[in-house]
């Protein structure tokens, strides 16, 4: 039979130029348009199964992990890069830099990287509740992709769901706002399981390995293989940058190949691609450069062979794509001793003082603030005692109390300004000097008055040490080390909190109420020899990091000498960095803290506070004498009373803390898909950043415990329920008392952020105040009215104090742009005219 005119395909351009309608460049079945996408054959030279447990490294250390010490710029250049590959792919101007052109303009192209460049444009126009929609048909597309993760037969499909899976993931974090779905961190783990699985089908072109061409569709698929890699371990980086979980060096993929020449990657031509790669054996004779060339220069690498890789690193930037530009400006910032020709010369150290002696510098500071809490709460279960003594009322006996809260929200003003100008050892001698003196005169007291005066002269000679401890602090450490030691130095603060009255109510029934002050005497005594001989003047515009010497006389010089010959950092001796302005001598505002403390950003959150610090008070000023009158205890066992409080505050302080940490980073990381590092930067400057919703929002929960504790301790005392009862409820009132604190004093700090130090300064005199009225008419009031409804009233002052709390919530931000506003046409007004 003849065979028929046309049973020969009579078609001059292969199949996908056909469907494609486009010039076929080469004969019908071998255009470089078309062609075998199969990776078979390709390598894996790293151990792909480290990378689908990647996510586990921050919480099950493995030996050898490298911390990638990423700057907070670094982390918002990396999302910000990634967020446009995700706004390339949901808007269809492109493809990301991971995705090769082929794989989207051929019949070639995969089904899961069609689907899912098609799927993510619903992303594109967002209406009322469109995102969840959107957000949910992506999340049924990648449980598919993730469920068939081992069912794909070639490698460029295999590859596609690698991509697509990550596209979608990038997409719901950037686009949709899911960072804080539990469904993302599932889907990264995911993410790792499919990244392996692509993996393990090969990284490497065998022809790569033997510096040789290999073929251009299985180059592509190893190419892009990597390129998605490199994206996916970056994408992870922002993700625990959010999650404040570390980054770790990935070392599981060293050996893999950096990002490839640009004309390489954005060849459209096999002939283009193969001309190329030609050009490319020539240039890198040795091999391409590797990723890990990248990476920090191994100490033992001599200088031949850094600067060796040093050129290589250089004639790899002369081609690279805007991709592997990106790499490399993470790497480098990330690691600048791996680009820099000559390496930068040593600078000085910011202190020096090193690990141990910074640890005793801590601990004597520490003590020292241990004297303002000793000398206020050891005085609390004699109180009644000291009555009967004087011959005066109780309540007469309680104006002592109130006398010394007044004097110590006044005396931090004024030893304030002589630390910062005559150095901290000298304001400590004198305020240690002048409280050593109130003690001796209130042991010898022999009438009220003399011990209402001394009270108060204690009072002045003790507050401050709080404020003095925190400026040595300040002097020796960096922001990104202060937080560790404020933490051991406040805890400090609030340990005689808890032991303050078990002592003085031992001393009191054992030896009188007079042997309180003798203890503090031999106390002080003691403490203050101690401090003159360790501790060494840190005000860095005398001493700058501690090398400064030559200026001082002989008394300020000790013992800073011995500290500079015993350390083990390494500095440039009377060669210190430059003081900055704010810790050189200047003229003190005195009037800063009064004017903050009148402002509308502050008034209404420092009111409230206030108020919930004096009836704090209020509860621990009453104690000792109701404790007395309803359970018939003795001033030994009054003070084994005030433990439950201290332990409260301490708790409040160390615990409550990270409480907040964890939900502050909550309510940060979703404002406008900024990452944690990008936040944190631009929180205190944007008046757009719910700044009152990050730092508020758990107040009222500490308030209503403290509110129900209070009035739990008024009527069970009341009704003289079993005394465990009331010193339970102490303890919680101890702790949401100092949790609020904690809570406004940081929001005070992130609103006027170049004001702390006033702003810290303008709370403590207005609760100090507060708690001094309180504390004067508690138990008048008491005696009045019954201590039930005399708790009850303090309550209800606690409930109206709450609007306040609600009125920072509504206006704050919108008062907080107003002062920004005011403050920049200040400031640009003289230069306008």
């Amino acid at each position: 039979m003849k065979t028929a005119r046309y049973s020969a395909s009579r078609q001059k351009a292969c199949q996908s130029c056909s469907n494609a309608k486009a010039k076929c460049d080469r004969k019908a079945g071998s255009c470089s348009r078309s062609g075998n996408f199969s990776g078979r054959g390709l390598l894996c030279p790293i151990n792909v199964d480290s990378i689908s447990i990647r996510w586990m490294n921050p919480y099950i250390p493995v030996p050898g992990q490298t911390i990638k010490a990423y700057p907070p710029t670094i982390i918002a250049f990396i999302y910000r890069v990634l967020k446009s590959y995700a706004s390339i792919a949901v808007r269809g101007r492109g493809i990301p830099p991971f995705v090769h052109s082929s794989q989207v303009t051929a019949t070639s192209s995969s089904p899961p990287i069609a689907t899912c460049l098609s799927l993510v444009r619903i992303c594109d126009t967002s209406l009322p509740g469109s995102d969840d929609v959107a957000a949910d048909v992506l999340m049924r597309e990648m449980n598919n992709l993730y469920e068939r993760r081992e069912a794909y037969d070639d490698d460029m499909a295999s590859l596609a769901a690698f991509q697509a899976y990550l596209i979608y993931s990038m997409v719901l974090f950037f686009r949709l706002q899911r960072g804080a779905d539990p469904f993302l961190r599932q889907a990264v783990m995911a993410l790792q399981e499919i990244a392996c699985s692509s993996s393990r089908r090969g990284l490497l072109c065998p022809a790569e390995q033997q510096r040789a061409r290999p073929r251009w569709e299985a180059w592509i698929v190893a190419e892009a293989k990597r390129r998605t890699l490199f994206t996916m371990y970056l994408f992870d980086s922002v993700l625990s940058a959010r999650d404040g979980l570390p980054t770790f060096l990935g070392t599981e993929l060293r050996g893999l190949l950096a990002p490839s020449d640009k004309a390489l990657w954005q060849a459209g031509a096999r002939y283009d691609w193969e001309t190329s790669y030609n050009v490319h054996l020539v240039d890198w004779v040795e091999g391409a450069l590797r990723i890990d060339e990248l990476w920090p220069i191994p100490a033992d690498l001599d200088e031949a062979s850094v600067v060796k890789r040093r050129g290589r690193v250089d004639q790899w930037l002369e081609n690279v794509d805007e991709f592997g530009t990106m790499i490399y400006a993470v790497t480098s910032c990330t690691h600048a001793n791996m680009t820099l020709p000559i390496p930068p010369p040593a600078e000085e150290p910011y202190s020096i003082f090193d690990k141990r002696q910074r640890a005793l510098i801590v601990l004597i500071v520490s003590v020292t603030a241990t004297f303002s809490g000793f000398a206020s709460n050891i005085y609390f279960p004699a109180l009644p005692t000291v009555a009967d003594d004087m011959g005066v009322s109780i309540e007469l006996v309680n104006l002592t109390v109130t006398s010394y809260l007044i004097f110590q929200g006044v005396a931090p003003s004024l030893w304030g300004p002589i630390s910062d100008v005559k150095g901290r050892r000298a304001a400590y001698c004198c305020t240690f000097l002048v409280f050593l003196g109130a003690c001796v005169g209130l042991a010898e007291s022999r009438n009220y008055t003399s011990l209402l005066v001394l009270r108060c002269l204690q009072s002045t000679g003790s507050a401050s040490t709080i404020a003095i401890g925190s400026g040595v602090i300040g002097d020796i450490s960096t922001r990104a080390d202060r937080g560790g030691l404020m933490g051991v130095f406040q805890a400090g603060l609030l340990v005689p909190v808890a032991v303050g009255p078990v002592i003085g109510g031992g001393l009191a029934g054992s030896l009188g109420w007079r042997s309180i002050f003798w203890f503090l005497t031999i106390y002080t005594s003691v403490f203050l020899a101690l401090l003159v001989f360790l501790l060494p003047e840190t005000l860095r515009s005398i001493v700058g990091n501690g090398s400064r010497t030559s200026s001082l006389n002989a008394i300020t010089r000790y013992p800073l000498n011995l500290y500079q010959r015993t350390t083990e950092i390494k500095f440039l001796r009377e060669s210190s960095p430059p003081v900055a302005a704010a810790e050189r001598k200047h003229t003190v505002d005195v009037t800063g803290p009064f004017r903050i403390l009148v402002s509308r950003q502050a008034a209404p959150i420092i009111f409230f506070v206030a108020v919930y610090y004096a009836v704090w008070q209020m509860s621990i000023t009453a104690m000792s004498s109701l404790f007395a009158e309803k359970y018939g205890l003795g001033e030994t066992q009054i003070g084994l009373t005030f433990i439950a409080n201290g332990v409260g505050s301490m708790v409040g302080t160390l615990i409550t803390g990270k409480i907040l940490d964890v939900d502050y980073r909550r309510v940060k990381a979703p404002h406008q898909g900024a990452p944690p590092s990008e936040a944190a930067e631009t929180g205190p400057e944007d008046d757009e950043f719910p700044l009152e919703k990050a730092r508020l929002r758990l107040i009222p929960i500490f308030s209503v415990l403290q509110c129900m504790s209070v009035m739990l301790f008024g009527w069970t005392i009341r009704y003289e329920v079993h005394i465990a009862v009331p010193i339970v409820s102490t303890f919680i009132t101890g702790w949401t008392a100092v949790a609020t604190q904690s809570v406004v004093m940081t929001y005070l700090v992130d609103v006027f952020h170049d004001r702390s130090a006033a702003a810290s300064a303008s709370l403590n005199p207005a609760r100090c105040f507060f708690a001094a009225g309180g504390t004067s008419f508690v138990m008048p009031l008491i005696n009045a009215i019954g201590v039930g409804l005399a708790f009850t009233v303090c309550v209800a002052a606690q409930c109206v104090a709450m609007l306040c709390l609600a009125v920072q919530w509504r206006f704050g931000t919108a008062w907080r742009r107003e002062a920004r506003q005011k403050a920049q046409e200040k400031q640009d007004g003289p230069a306008g005219n």
